[in-house]
């Protein structure tokens, strides 16, 4: 039995001294040259108008080390001063050793890391090269950027001003093609007015950046002379009671808002016709709408696919014309003679409703 012992001993010792030869043989990474990297840009103020331009190219050299490996890359960005904490990261193929990203796909990196448009930030970027569970990093480089907004705001019309009043639930939302938001629209002289960004008094407000509005409230850098700021974050209109034209460019760098007077004043004729395609465009013809009062206008009728119209003030191609907001299409918006197009619509062959709003400036068309 005392022998057993000893051959196991013997066999027991000699499995542990293998095993420790074999970890000493074990090759331990070790990194011989840190990465680096670069930018051939320091501050960058980015908007939408030039997404497709060139933003910035980042140079790089991967590290080495004291055996064949393959690194994986990612540029690491965070807010200056964070530590790289929450770094949003974004991928490199290493092999490349630059890479160049245009203002629209560098925007969207900066957007998804957390910052907000229109505001200059300043920011630290770094390289992480990354070999399984090992990691290693390139010097920080700094930047300072303001990114633009990928959707720009929807904006509601509310007031006294206007043929809404305060009711925020009824707000009126303008037309919004990329940047620009447009409506004819009904104003009351020396009355307030303001935008909100919902149906709803919260969270968004729109009003003129201008000493005493609070300040998430403030948005339009300029403005047209007919208007002016009012006490409680309003704006005041000054032009003459009427129909008017607004347009908002929200572009990051403009904030604009313009008011003038639409080439039609007359917001409540005695008679609203339509022509098209469904009486051949004969306007002599033209089919008589009814008049609901305060410039609302119904009638029904069939359409058939590939119906266009529009809607006349007399039955004749006069100065009263209204049809569909920038140029031909279906908007829902009107537009007055020499600003607009016909309003397409592809029916089935049933009756809708079309309802007409000339104060609103808007129009509806409903299957029944």
């Amino acid at each position: 039995m005392k022998n057993l012992f000893k051959i196991l001993a013997a066999v027991f010792i000699g499995i542990f001294m293998i095993s420790c030869e074999k970890d000493e043989d074990k090759a331990v990474l070790e990194m011989t040259k840190t990465p680096t990297l670069s930018a051939d840009a320091t501050t960058l103020v980015m908007l939408k108008a030039n997404e497709n331009d060139k933003a910035v190219k980042f140079t790089w050299t991967n590290p080495t080390f004291n055996l064949a490996v393959v690194n994986n890359n990612a540029l690491d960005i965070a807010k200056a001063g964070t530590g790289f904490k929450d770094a949003k990261s974004t991928d490199l193929i290493a092999s490349d050793l630059t890479a160049t990203y245009t203002v629209k796909d560098f925007n969207k990196i900066i957007i998804d890391a957390g910052f907000l448009p229109e505001i200059a930030e300043n920011i630290e970027i770094r390289m992480k090269a990354s070999i399984g569970n090992a990691v290693f990093y390139s010097n920080v480089i700094s930047m300072k950027v303001t990114p633009y907004l990928t959707t720009y705001p929807s904006f509601y019309l509310v007031g006294e001003a206007s043929a809404i009043g305060w009711d925020a639930s009824k707000a009126q939302l303008l037309y919004k093609n990329e940047n620009i938001s447009t409506i004819y629209t009904y104003l009351e002289s020396s009355k307030t007015f303001r935008f909100l960004g919902q149906k709803d008094w919260n969270p968004l407000n729109y009003s003129l950046d201008f000493a005493g509005m609070k300040q998430e409230n403030k948005y339009f850098k300029t403005w047209s002379s007919n208007l002016s700021a009012a006490p409680a974050e309003n704006i005041k209109f000054n032009g003459a009671t009427g129909m008017y034209k607004i347009v908002i460019d929200a572009e990051a760098t403009k904030k604009t808002i313009t008011v003038s007077a639409s080439p039609i004043t007359v917001w409540n004729p005695a008679n609203l016709y339509i022509v098209g395609t469904i009486n051949s465009w004969n306007a002599a013809t033209a089919i008589a709408m009814t008049n609901m009062g305060d410039g609302k206008f119904e009638h029904t009728l069939a359409l058939p696919a590939g119906s266009q119209f529009k809607f006349l003030g007399q039955q004749s191609f006069g100065e009263l014309d209204w049809g569909n907001l920038l140029g031909d299409g279906n908007t829902g918006y009107l537009a007055p003679k020499g600003n607009n197009g016909n309003v397409m619509f592809n029916g089935n062959g049933g009756n809708y409703k079309i309802s007409v709003d000339l104060k609103l400036g808007i129009y509806k068309i409903e299957p029944l």
